[in-house]
């Protein structure tokens, strides 16, 4: 099916498919052009576009010399986009290797620890082991925390809520897996101060199936193939060319 002819500049046809693919272009931004008033916008736009285009090819503003170098920048980018197409097209992984690769690094396959826990954050290493000698002595960690606490947590007695391993700096997170739930642990340095921490409960990581982890790991070594494969070409490359350089 033909597609209608919504304008003509000096010859040159603007089709229905052209605002078709303007709009498709757009995305989102093309919602409220997607109507009939909207759609005649669109083509006084391409109408526009046209204009500038025919201008630019009677000055001859395609033939300078920054134009034909850009294009033959973008040219080379485009092939080099291609040749790394053809050069991977053909690779993939089979189900052997992804179930190969999933029983040698079990380890890196397991869900994050979660834990639950309150703080007191101070300035001092002197102050965190006063207050955590406060709490082995029977004080409240939630009074000492709204008393004492540099963190905005402190008006909800330090609580910080659940969260999960990669959340919180490393030797916070370092010693919520060490530490033993319900207990204050001692003073943890951090680059904000001195944390006391009190462990409300801790979630081990666990193994995660193949299933949950095959694109992951399917994509890791297509990853580590096209490296090789590109390695290879450009070793082969370079030993049938003449190369001089001058650095």
């Amino acid at each position: 099916m033909e597609s209608k002819v919504m304008a003509i500049v000096n010859g040159v046809e603007i089709l229905e498919s052209d605002i078709d693919r303007f709009i498709e272009l757009m995305g989102n931004r093309a919602m409220p052009y997607n109507n009939p008033e909207g759609r005649k916008q669109l083509c006084e736009e391409l109408v526009k576009q046209e204009l500038i285009i025919q201008d630019c090819y009677n000055r001859k503003l395609d033939e300078s010399e920054a134009f034909v170098k850009e294009i033959n920048e973008i040219k080379r980018s485009i092939l080099a986009k291609h040749f790394l197409n053809e050069l991977f097209e053909n690779i993939h992984a089979t189900d052997e290797e992804i179930k190969e690769y999933y029983e040698e690094n079990k380890n890196i396959f397991k869900s994050k620890y979660t834990f639950k826990a309150k703080h007191i954050l101070v300035e001092s290493e002197e102050k965190a082991n006063e207050l955590k000698d406060l709490c082995d002595k029977g004080e409240k960690f939630e009074e000492l925390a709204k008393e004492h606490s540099m963190c905005p947590s402190k008006e909800v007695g330090g609580d910080l809520g659940e969260f999960s391993q990669g959340q919180m700096v490393l030797e916070f997170e370092n010693a919520c897996i060490d530490a033993e739930v319900g207990k204050v642990t001692a003073p943890v340095k951090t680059q904000f101060g001195y944390h006391l921490i009190k462990l409300e409960s801790k979630t081990n990581p666990e193994q995660l199936d193949l299933e949950s982890v095959r694109d992951e790991i399917e994509k890791s070594i297509i990853k580590a193939k096209e490296q090789v494969a590109y390695v290879k070409k450009m070793d082969a490359l370079m030993k049938d060319s003449k190369i001089e350089r001058k650095y």
